[in-house]
This record gives structure tokens, sequence and C-alpha cells, in this order.
């Protein structure tokens, strides 16, 4: 949401949070305020959060997502590879989910398959910043510099403030 991309976290949990109060039936919230939690660093609490969104709507695709990309942060890779798997399959064309099952793969050391993880998240949506941050980290991991750098020049072009595309690009500097 907006509030999250403003990077005002706290305000965005209490909206979810009244949200939830008012109907505690609405999964979106639940999965909403997953990933805000996530940002602010409270990862199980993201998960019980993503897992409540689940079970109130096991074809949130977004929930699934969240939960993978919050499963990523606690390093339980199996199983958050597992949940995007489960996001793409309930919508090919969610971006995120792509990304996300980028992320895990990596973490994997998977680069290859995380690589086709971040193509497809671009080919879906161009504009995806952290997907082309980390198109570029894994095609350094892969010796690919020259396009390592593309990928993360694109990802400042974007997004200016995307730090991780700076110290990606820093990197191959080096």
């Amino acid at each position: 949401g907006v509030l999250r991309d403003l990077k005002r976290c706290s305000q965005a949990l209490q909206c979810y949070d009244r949200a939830i109060r008012l109907r505690p039936g609405l999964a979106e919230a639940y999965s909403n305020r997953g990933g805000v939690l996530q940002d602010l660093g409270r990862r199980e609490e993201a998960l019980a959060s993503c897992d409540r969104a689940i079970c109130l709507n096991p074809g949130l695709t977004a929930a699934h997502s969240n939960r993978g990309s919050t499963l990523r942060e606690l390093r339980r890779y199996e199983e958050a590879l597992l949940s995007c798997e489960r996001a793409i399959l309930l919508s090919r064309d969610f971006a995120e989910a792509h990304s996300n099952r980028g992320c895990v793969l990596q973490a994997l050391n998977r680069p290859e398959e995380a690589l086709a993880s971040f193509d497809k998240a671009i080919a879906l949506h161009s504009g995806y910043a952290e997907a082309h941050a980390n198109r570029g980290w894994v095609l350094r991991t892969l010796g690919r510099g020259e396009e390592a750098l593309t990928s993360c020049e694109r990802a400042i072009s974007l997004r200016p403030d995307l730090a991780e595309a700076h110290s990606h690009r820093g990197c191959l500097y080096q």
C-alpha cells in the first residue's frame, strides 16, 4: 500500500489492525499486515499473519508470496520455496511471487533457476526495480559482470533510492 511504500509502516500496521478489528475475516488485511510486519523485522508475527490470511482464503496469492518471503528471511528456505511456488500456481502472472522465488533459489545456491525467476518477474513487470537489482546480483554470481551491471543500473534508474541496487553495483566495481 501507499503507507508501506512511503515507509510509514507503523501507520500502515495500525490501519491493518483496525481493518481486522472491524472485519476479522478480511484475509487481504492479514496478508498486507504480514508484509508490513516483515518490513518491521517482526518475522514470526509476519508469518502468523500470512498463515491466518491463508487460513481465511487459501487462494490469496499475495499471502502465499508474502509467506514465502518471510520464510526466506527466517532461513526456512525449503518451506519458502513451496510457498512461492504455491503463489505462482495460483497466479502465474504475479511478478512478486516469481521475484520472491528467485530470492529463495539464490539463497539455496541455485543461481540459474534464480535468474529464470527474476527474468520472469521482469517480463511480467518491466518496472520492478527489486527484480532488476536481484537479477544483477545473481548475474554477478554467475560471472556475467556486464549484464549484472546493466541490471543494477536499470534498477537504479527505476528506483534511485533502492540501496540494494547501489550496493550490488558497488560490488561489481571492486
